[in-house]
């Protein structure tokens, strides 16, 4: 076969595959969008592909179901937390690090996703659907299991007070984070905010968080 046939070859599949990708994609964002404001129960197929301009078979072929789409959304998700999870399992790691990788790490997250992402996993928060508990719960479970243990190894190194409750201080961390990006919509409207305030605000809340878990002074033992 001539070269400029197999180079127009390679540039059609190509072509082919950016095509497929952002049609898949424009259906993700368009779930996104409606599960955030209606809930998935209250969202049709058909209204998916009608707002990304796709046809409903579309759904079926890259996705299977409407659950099955909902589920690729929430995988999403938990992928992101793969990468930085890995690096909190490691015992050299001194657990203040860890803490700040995590903050910085569930920062990035939200900021990678647009707004309407944000408000989906709100509505999951007050209400978790079957498909969230399904997906995500235990995904979940197996990550604050490593944030303990790491929190737990601090108190054991004498860097953390030996009188804390881990699951207290990983609740405090994950509400302090978590709950100022869920309501950021809100408080951003009586606070002007930027993402230098965002990120000075976490290492200030995260800060005064160290500062009271760490062990000092005669408290060290």
């Amino acid at each position: 076969m001539p070269k400029y046939l197999i180079k127009r070859l390679i540039e059609k599949e190509r072509d082919d595959m950016k095509n497929e990708t952002g049609k898949r994609e424009k259906l993700i964002m368009s779930a996104i969008g409606l599960f955030a404001e209606y809930g998935y129960d209250k969202v049709s197929i058909r209204q998916i592909a009608a707002d990304a301009g796709a046809n409903s078979s579309m759904i079926s072929y890259y996705f299977g179901s409407k659950q099955g789409l909902y589920e690729a959304i929430l995988r999403e998700l938990i992928n992101n937390f793969d990468e930085f999870i890995g690096v909190l399992r490691d015992e050299k790691l001194d657990p203040r690090e860890g803490l700040r990788i995590y903050t910085r790490s569930i920062s990035d997250i939200f900021h990678k996703y647009p707004p309407a992402y944000v408000k989906l996993i709100y509505r999951e928060v007050i209400k978790p659907s079957q498909v969230f508990q399904d997906v995500v719960l235990n995904k979940f479970k197996s990550n604050s299991a490593v944030l303990l243990k790491m929190i737990e190894r601090g108190k054991e190194q004498g860097i953390f007070l030996k009188t804390l409750d881990e699951k207290t201080v990983l609740l405090m961390l994950i509400s302090i984070i978590n709950l100022y990006f869920l309501t950021k919509p809100l408080h951003s409207m009586v606070i002007e905010q930027d993402e230098s305030f965002t990120e000075s605000y976490l290492r200030q809340v995260l800060d005064i968080l160290l500062r009271g878990i760490e062990v000092k002074g005669h408290d060290k033992t």
